[in-house]
């Protein structure tokens, strides 16, 4: 399954990471990420894609150091999902994002340091409920099965709005396994299939949403995509 990585930075400005490709940091011409802070060496650290499928980052020697999480780096560490990356006086934080994740919705997610930049031009905050979503984007032709698959590859807890639509859609997950779906009055499983044969065309994700409702959906995220593509079948018979 495809997702992509961004690094986003405390001026809202977001470096999309492609794994397999370094990335260094730093104040020397020709580095991957410029850097222009005096705390900064001419080539300060490094991000690469390990073997395993994550991100490493390291220390390429520098005077000030590396900082992931507050904690200054000796040995390469890995970055996952939402963590934050210190250079000099510059911050990052890493965000993954499911197929049709729109890069503009991470602006909200910037590290809270400086907002002197934006991410370009088209970015908008007169939505005000989208502003306080995670990210936004366009659900693709992989549907809300794919989203499902990106959210239990990745273990996001939260809430996957599905919106402009013929019905209000919701779905709560915890640790990528969902426990509530809602479309219209239906909810549970059959709401999760609704979903999937009437995808709406946007979607919202707002992190560590908590479910205000009773669980309607039972088991691990592998079974209950299981038991939605069994349905599926037997509403083609």
């Amino acid at each position: 399954m495809h997702v992509d990585f961004y690094l986003v930075s405390a001026a809202r400005r977001a470096h999309r990471l492609r794994p397999g490709k370094p990335y260094v940091f730093g104040r020397e011409d020709g580095v991957e990420i410029i850097l222009q802070d005096a705390l900064a060496s001419r080539r300060h650290a490094e991000m690469r894609w390990s073997d395993e499928g994550y991100w490493l980052v390291a220390d390429l020697g520098s005077r000030n150091g590396v900082m992931v999480n507050g904690t200054r780096i000796g040995q390469p560490v890995r970055m996952n999902d939402g963590d934050q990356l210190q250079i000099g006086g510059q911050v990052f934080r890493l965000q993954v994002l499911p197929p049709g994740g729109d890069p503009s919705s991470l602006s909200a997610q910037a590290p809270q340091i400086s907002n002197l930049e934006t991410m370009g031009p088209g970015f908008s905050l007169e939505d005000l409920h989208q502003q306080s979503a995670t990210f936004t984007g366009v659900v693709t032709e992989g549907g809300v099965m794919e989203l499902l698959q990106f959210f239990q590859v990745t273990g996001k807890s939260g809430r996957l709005e599905l919106v402009d639509g013929a019905e209000p859609a919701s779905v709560f997950m915890i640790q990528g396994t969902p426990v509530h779906a809602q479309w219209g009055s239906i909810d549970g499983i059959d709401a999760l299939v609704e979903l999937v044969i009437k995808p709406p065309p946007r979607f919202l994700f707002h992190a560590d949403a908590i479910p205000t409702v009773d669980r309607t959906l039972q088991g691990s995220a592998q079974g209950i995509l299981m038991e939605v593509a069994r349905m599926l079948d037997e509403r083609r018979k």
